[in-house]
């Protein structure tokens, strides 16, 4: 039986295993899914709500252990780690509050027949979760997944398999049953059969890579798919824009959770007329940012989630500075026990680095200046990725026009872009298609169905 470990990514230290399913065994999981099915509908809307309630109440109830284990497994700070436990909390409970009048089928009247449109359940939803948000993220899924009728198999990721498993066994202690919602941990040979079974529907975040090799998994049996596979973000500093409020936005948007964010602020692009000043605001709170253990109060940046993306982003940092961006604040890798990294400030990265058009996914931020409205949108949108952007400026009207130029599937004024629950959230190009959250977020797990019957029938 092969197994799998989780580190500590502040220390190195193993903090536990957990076993690795084989094809087959995510085969036979995916059949007792099937099987649950009948009985997980029979339950009726009202009941699964108040299932998912008492999930919401457990979660709460757990605060201190669950959200120590987070910063425990994937590093971010224990105050960020609490805050994703408790907006999760929050977000299931919005769920739960939509779901009896959102599910709840229309009728249709018209000359010679009346029509019933139901939204009924797909089957089996895989839910393939990334671990930069190990707890938040995949309740996206499993959720409104469970509540609208379905049932779910859980794969979280390879870095963060023991806060997967304490989430299912909180489901299970809440009232969801075994079958209803099962649990396959593992690396990408695990993700990849779970893609190849016969679930109905896939929902996804995290790379480009992996998400397109889900959608050619997904091609054979026309599954439905959900894919969130990150961004590149940019924001736009205006000429007349607050450079106070804007730094420290921009400080704040590229640094949480160590840069390890879909929506992260990696590319700043500000007018000329104020480059100058911004960058040494921006330099100057990140030279301030205190870089330590999720567990010590005072930090305010932990470590990368392994080893492994420490070197990736270390390398990116490397081939920019070789081929001559100017670095003005951070210098790479930290000596020492844990995947540390300071954070950095480049600007003049030249095109032909790789940071310049990849997405970094960690502690990083560019800077470059514009001249124009319409080079400042060009810059924008120059790469395939589309998830979130912003603009800065005190003329609202202006950087509205801007705004609507930029290709994202959620754009902001004078706010970094963030995940709410009552509004649709995903990306657009590259990003991905499909929406989670609000109401859409909760029609994703359904199939629309028209019954057409006589006029005069009743049902």
């Amino acid at each position: 039986m092969e197994r799998l470990s989780s580190f500590n990514p502040a220390t190195g230290e193993t903090l536990g295993e957990v076993e690795i399913y084989s094809a087959e065994q995510v085969h036979r999981v995916v059949e007792r899914a099937r099987e649950g099915l009948n009985f997980w509908q029979e339950e009726g809307i009202q009941r699964r709500v108040d299932i998912l309630k008492n999930f919401a109440s457990l979660l709460l109830h757990e605060e201190p252990s669950l959200a120590r284990l987070i910063t425990l497994e994937q590093g971010k700070i224990l105050k960020e780690a609490t805050a994703e436990l408790i907006d999760g909390a929050s977000r299931v409970r919005y769920f739960c509050a939509q779901v009896p009048n959102l599910l709840k089928p229309r009728q249709k009247h018209f000359a010679g027949f009346r029509a019933y449109v139901e939204q009924l359940p797909l089957g089996v939803v895989g839910a393939i979760k990334p671990w930069n948000f190990p707890l938040g993220i995949p309740l996206w899924t499993i959720v409104p997944a469970l509540l609208a009728g379905n049932t779910v198999v859980f794969k979280p990721s390879e870095l963060t398999p023991l806060i997967g498993a304490r989430i299912v066994e909180l489901f299970h202690k809440a009232g969801v049953p075994a079958s209803v919602l099962q649990l396959v941990q593992g690396l990408d040979a695990t993700g990849q059969a779970l893609s190849r079974s016969a679930v109905q529907m896939i929902g996804f975040v995290g790379s480009q890579a992996v998400g397109a090799s889900i959608m050619r998994d997904a091609s054979d049996d026309m599954k439905r798919l959900s894919l969130e596979m990150g961004g590149k973000d940019p924001m736009v500093v205006l000429e007349d824009a607050d450079l106070v409020k804007a730094s420290s936005a921009a400080v704040a948007g590229a640094f949480k959770n160590c840069g390890q964010v879909c929506c992260s602020v990696e590319r700043v692009y500000v007018h000329h007329t104020r480059f100058r000043a911004f960058v040494d605001m921006v330099v100057e709170l990140t030279k301030a940012l205190k870089i330590g253990s999720g567990l010590d109060e005072d930090s305010q940046l932990g470590p990368l989630v392994s080893q492994d993306q420490r070197k990736r982003v270390l390398d990116l940092f490397e081939d920019a500075r070789c081929k001559g961006a100017k670095i003005l604040t951070g210098q790479g890798c930290i000596s020492g026990p844990g995947y540390f990294m300071e954070p950095s400030v480049m600007v003049d990265v030249p095109a032909s680095a790789r940071l310049y058009s990849q997405e970094i996914f960690g502690p990083i931020l560019q800077i470059e200046s514009f001249d124009s409205e319409s080079s400042a949108i060009s810059m924008a949108n120059q790469f395939a990725y589309g998830l979130s952007a912003s603009v800065w400026s005190e003329d609202i009207g202006r950087a509205t026009r801007v705004l609507r130029k930029l290709e994202a599937g959620t754009r902001a004024v004078n706010q970094i872009p963030a995940s709410n629950v009552e509004l649709p959230w995903g990306g657009v190009k590259s990003s991905g298609f499909g929406r989670m959250l609000a109401e859409e977020g909760i029609l994703e797990f359904t199939e629309t169905i028209t019954t057409r019957l006589p006029a005069e029938s009743s049902i």
